[in-house]
């Protein structure tokens, strides 16, 4: 039915009659077009689209059959429908940002008017999509194709609960239904993993990962300001544009700071960006408008930029899966590019924290089934205030629960199933201690003597890994110099200490249950206030660390430096009074803190408020509404005064303490509060 000529003349009609087939893209194609399941695992940049997209191509023709598409993110989508595009295939997508067209791409894929449909595997969550494409759909799908199927292992470096649900639609199609999985990081377990999912009879395509266009350097400083000297010095030297890894967006927000005010173009890029803000960053990066962007691992699959001229890890990933995923961004359509990883023990402690955090734990799960067994029916918000557990845990908590069998879920509200419930705690454990293996290895790369490409491929288990000739290590020397000075590292730790960091006040109460209403009144609100440094960062951050719990109280050059941020604040706010936030444990502490300020900045220091109770550290709860209740019920007003009030205390987490405060001092009669606190503590897992 499909001849290799077809599948050529295919080809050339919608790539130019001069364009090759990649090696491996056409037996891929012959085996998916045979019926047969598929797992492509190629390098970025190979094609891997073009084999299911021709394959759809193919079977639409013949059959009048459309292909669904699993794929991951909504980036990714977007450049799935440009490649479907160049095929004249209409490909629409389902997604988060067009939910007034679904009703609408339903109806035509039910009137066989779509050649694919692309959704993510969220979208199998739902039991009524899910039910379309098992029986109404199930003889119109031509072909199942799942992108990025490392997605599907829980050994993988990117696990996505919500891809095991593709096994059941899968398993329910027709046998003559061709299968094709493809991913660019999938290790001989992760392979195997897949394998055992989609059936032992697949074929396993596997081709060369090693990058011939990018040249890699692995550069050891210890310190931030070590690395911000080191990259404001070499950035120049550096092709084109490119792109700045950091494990935290708190260090996507420096670094990019620091390059525009060293007069480099550069702006930060993360997942918690509002769309538009998403959008115009990444217009300004593909249009060359600027030199770097400093992104977290938002910025990946999907955004397809051919001329990258370079990769900077500002701190080591967490294995070297994800560092070959990252670096693979660059050199895709230039002959040469560099990748740089400034590495230092200190992120270790960020790596270590996310291996962690990965898995829910026995704890929050046996606490989540006891309180959908005890309340059935209850949705996700009364599950978080029944729960001292954070929300992005607790909806991880949720998926992992849901999509292993032990709750279900019905109209947003949570019960239990009649599965028995037994924690698989064992492969957790496995999988953790797989990272932490993987983390020590990438401790070793950075070091290494030897290849640094090689070293990548066969980490992922390529049996073709050989030397790139291009590396620091395959030449003998360094691609850039590694030296910073005294001075440029002072200037760069001069800039830490002079960030202005803002608190901005909280808007909204965590529930309408706090005061019969959700918005917190603009007469009870703190104002925007200010903050000296991000707790244990270098700079004052580290200071404030060693001061509280080393010498037990501040220092003068930490009283000095807040002084320094404070008195143009203070005069532009006209603050009159300052008062403090008390506490038990450390009665002196914060306060000695505010009579220091007081002299200092000239203004008259009053006991405000008095804490009620003993609670425990807000940096020990974990979500809004525990923090609000902590907060709210210990402490009470003593003073008030008229005017305008510096409100102090020694760290910032949640900010719902000063919330509280703020609103009982402005309820009791007390003037505009302004916030300020040494250190901010909160977002140490962004």
């Amino acid at each position: 039915m499909y001849s290799r000529d077809n599948i050529v003349a295919e080809f050339k009609k919608a790539y130019g009659p001069m364009a090759e087939f990649k090696p491996g893209q056409l037996e891929a194609i012959e085996s998916a077009l045979t019926n047969k399941r598929l797992l492509v695992v190629q390098k970025t940049g190979w094609g891997k689209s073009a084999v299911y997209f021709l394959t759809t191509k193919l079977i639409r023709r013949n059959t009048g059959k459309f292909t669904i598409i699993i794929s991951p993110l909504l980036a990714l989508m977007k450049n799935q429908t440009d490649s479907a595009k160049r095929l004249n295939l209409d490909v629409r997508t389902i997604n988060s940002e067009n939910q007034d067209e679904w009703d609408d791409i339903i109806k035509a894929v039910k009137a066989k008017q779509l050649d694919g449909l692309i959704i993510s595997p969220e979208r199998l969550a739902n039991a009524e999509f899910r039910e379309m494409l098992q029986k109404e759909l199930s003889q119109d799908i031509g072909c199942f194709v799942v992108d990025e199927a490392h997605c599907i292992s829980d050994w993988g470096h990117d696990f996505r609960p919500d891809y095991r649900r593709i096994i059941d639609v899968i398993n329910l199609l027709p046998k003559n239904v061709p299968v094709i999985a493809t991913t660019a990081t999938a290790n001989d377990r992760v392979v195997e993993d897949i394998k055992s999912q989609l059936g032992t009879d697949v074929v396993v395509q596997r081709g060369e990962l090693i990058r011939d266009s990018i040249a890699i350097q692995t550069i050891h400083l210890e310190t931030t300001e070590e690395k911000l000297a080191w990259v404001a010095k070499h950035i120049d030297e550096l092709p084109g544009t490119g792109v700045i890894y950091c494990l935290t967006i708190r260090d996507c927000e420096m670094v990019a700071g620091w390059l525009n005010q060293k007069g480099i173009k550069a702006e930060a890029f993360y997942g918690q960006l509002e769309q538009t803000q998403k959008d115009a960053v990444i217009d300004h990066f593909m249009n060359n408008d600027i030199k770097v962007m400093v992104a977290t691992i938002a910025f990946g699959m999907g955004y397809d930029k051919g001329d990258i001229g370079f990769v900077i890890h500002f701190q080591k990933p967490g294995n070297l899966v994800s560092y070959y995923q990252e670096i693979g961004r660059a050199g895709r359509s230039i002959p040469e590019a560099y990748a740089i990883l400034l590495y230092g023990d200190s992120e270790d402690t960020i790596n270590e924290h996310f291996i962690d955090s990965a898995f829910p734990t026995e704890g929050q799960m046996n606490s989540v089934i006891r309180y959908v067994t005890d309340n059935p029916g209850a949705g996700l918000y009364k599950i978080l205030y029944g729960s001292n557990i954070k929300k992005g845990r607790l909806e991880k908590c949720l998926k992992y629960l849901e999509v292993n069998g032990d709750i279900y879920k019905s109209n947003r509200q949570y019960f239990k199933s009649a599965k028995i419930w037994a924690p698989d705690i064992a492969k957790s454990d496995r999988i953790t201690h797989m990272r932490y293996d993987e983390l020590d290895r990438i401790r070793d790369f950075c070091r290494t003597s030897g290849c640094y490409m090689e070293a990548v491929a066969k980490e992922l288990d390529d049996v073709t890994a050989h030397r790139c000739g291009k590396c620091s290590n395959c030449l003998g020397h360094k691609l850039f110099d590694d030296s910073v000075t005294n001075t440029e590292i002072s200037e760069a730790q001069d800039y830490l200490n002079n960030q202005c960091r803002v608190i901005n006040p909280r808007k909204m109460w965590p529930s309408k249950e706090c005061f019969g209403h959700a918005k917190i009144g603009v007469d009870h609100m703190v104002e925007p206030g200010l903050c000296l440094s991000n707790y244990g960062d270098a700079g004052w951050g580290s200071v404030v660390a060693k001061d509280k719990y080393e010498k037990k109280s501040f220092s003068p050059e930490l009283i000095d430096a807040a002084t320094d941020r404070l008195k143009d604040f203070v005069k532009a706010n006209d603050i009159e009074y300052i008062t403090y936030v008390p506490s038990l444990n450390r009665p002196k502490l914060v306060k000695d803190m505010a009579t220091q300020l007081a002299d200092k900045l000239d203004l008259e220091l009053f006991d405000g408020l008095e804490k009620t109770k003993a609670t425990v550290c807000q940096k020990e709860l974990n979500n809004s509404y525990t923090q609000w209740e902590n907060a709210h019920n210990s402490f009470g007003v003593l003073n008030t005064r008229a005017g305008n009030t510096l409100l102090v205390d020694d760290m910032i987490d949640s900010g719902w303490t000063f919330t509280c405060c703020g609103y009982k001092l402005r309820a009791a009669g007390n003037g505009r509060v302004y916030p300020f606190a040494l250190a901010n503590t909160s977002g140490r897992d962004n």
